[in-house]
């Protein structure tokens, strides 16, 4: 599961994997893995409050993706999500950024997160007002 943070300013949250981690050093959408007997809710509810400090409230499914690897096969779940108590800060010693969706595209993201990030993009290009 991820969350797709986006503030009122249009930024969206990411946070950076640790360098010893998988996929060590990428950008990505905030989140985890689903523990037995957890909502897809609880589980990023609990992901966030763990590696952010913030509670969140889960909102409707964005989209999915799947990725194989070397390692693993990944399937990933994006909700809609919105901080409601908190200000985010990398409890596990990683960092995190607020990025406008034609910086997303310019970080190094894990392949997952590859077709949301373009969409994201795309549709910060195509809102009225904004500068192409």
């Amino acid at each position: 599961m991820a969350a797709v943070v986006r503030r009122d300013d249009g930024r969206f949250l990411l946070a950076r994997r640790l360098p010893q981690s998988h996929l060590g050093g990428l950008w990505e959408f905030p989140g985890g893995s689903l523990e037995d007997g957890e909502t897809p809710d609880e589980a990023l509810r609990r992901e966030l409050r763990e590696e952010l400090g913030v509670g969140v409230a889960v909102g409707e499914p964005v989209t999915f993706a799947f990725h194989r690897d070397t390692e693993r096969d990944v399937v990933l779940l994006f909700y809609a999500a919105r901080i409601t108590e908190g200000e985010p800060r990398g409890l596990l010693g990683q960092e995190i950024g607020w990025f406008a969706p034609k910086e997303l595209v310019l970080l190094s993201t894990p392949p997952a997160d590859a077709a949301l990030i373009a969409a994201l993009a795309a549709q910060a290009r195509e809102a009225p007002g904004s500068k192409r």
